[in-house]
């Protein structure tokens, strides 16, 4: 090849890599998501990496808290880097470190074990990394763990509707029980310790006990309530940590030939969930179940982003915690209920 011809060649090759870099670098806000990333473009807080702890991506609420996340940071253009722990404490420690590998800006973290995962905040505040929790504690005022904000669910309160409900509800006598999880979420854990201990205060319904679901869903519930329903044939109401548990609630009370409340059948026994998933919200217009309650999952997905910015990007000092309230959900209110899709699509 002649020096001219290099110089027309090297010549055309600058162009056509000028002309993809056009192609590919275009202005705009959009969002391109792979995997458990989304990356977008614009908003005031382009540069910031957001890591999020997942305890269980399986988890209907728990996706769609994630979906809050990833929709908030992309209205702020932010990027989300998401890791499922798959219900394994362990794992979530060592997720965490590895999102301070990728470095991450800021860590979100839903904790299936608080004190577990207290090492690796402590990893992440030397590292200058802050980190947003949600129910490491159950009511304000208590431990902070490290963290520099945190969103408190209320579920106690719900805990404590419930017995209340139920008491309300059921005539002098009536046993009623629950359907825990397995592992140790404190949000969990706190919830049906009040409505075990509200339940006591009252005078027409006894407590008769607690199964817990290994697995946190359907199938792994309804062997619980089949062992509640063996040891206490008469029971009349029962409280589930998550409306999949109350659903497989419900199939074993069927599966063992008892009927489910309703204002035909008020002799049938009542069965309430907590997360309002897609689940729950089906089975309560089937008439499998009476209640449930709103866990605000992308609520609270976007109240942990819009922190993260307060905190990193406008390097603003603000309240160490925070209260999201879970609304009640009944067969009488369920035709106003407004779906997490919906709240999703209004989210700006």
């Amino acid at each position: 090849m002649t020096r001219k011809s290099k110089g027309y060649f090297m010549l055309t090759v600058m162009l056509l890599m000028a002309m993809l870099v056009t192609a590919c670098g275009g202005s705009g806000g959009g969002s391109k998501t792979t995997g458990g990333e989304t990356k977008a473009s614009g908003g005031s807080g382009s540069s910031i990496k957001i890591g999020v702890s997942i305890p269980a991506e399986a988890n209907n609420s728990l996706q769609y808290w994630y979906k809050g996340i990833q929709k908030q940071a992309e209205l702020y253009g932010m990027e989300v880097v998401g890791i499922d722990a798959q219900l394994n404490s362990s794992k979530q420690v060592s997720d965490m470190d590895n999102l301070l590998v990728q470095g991450v800006d800021v860590i979100l973290v839903w904790p299936l074990d608080p004190a577990a995962i207290k090492p690796a905040i402590d990893r992440a505040t030397e590292k200058k990394v802050p980190v947003i929790g949600i129910d490491f504690n159950t009511q304000e005022g208590g431990s902070d763990f490290g963290l520099a904000h945190q969103i408190i669910l209320g579920r106690g309160q719900g805990g404590m509707d419930v017995a209340k409900l139920f008491a309300d509800m059921l005539p002098e006598g009536s046993e009623v029980g629950a359907i825990g999880m397995a592992a140790p979420v404190p949000g969990n854990i706190y919830m049906m310790e009040q409505f075990r201990v509200e339940s006591e205060k009252f005078s027409n319904i006894t407590w008769v006990g607690q199964q817990n679901n290994p697995t946190d869903n359907i199938a792994g519930a309804e062997p619980m309530m089949a062992n509640l329903l063996t040891k206490n044939p008469n029971i009349r109401a029962v409280f589930a940590y998550n409306d999949d548990s109350a659903v497989g609630a419900a199939q074993a009370i069927t599966n063992n030939g008892k009927s489910l409340y309703s204002a035909d059948n008020p002799d049938g026994i009542i069965v309430v969930g907590f997360n309002a998933e897609q689940a729950g919200i089906d089975a309560i217009k089937q008439g499998k179940q009476y209640a449930t309650f709103n866990i605000n999952p992308i609520k609270t997905g976007s109240a942990m982003v819009q922190a993260a910015k307060q905190i990193v990007v406008d390097k603003a000092d603000i309240a160490k915690e925070q209260v999201i309230a879970s609304d009640f959900v009944s067969v009488e209110t369920i035709d106003s209920f407004q779906s997490w899709d919906e709240e999703l699509n209004a989210l700006q």
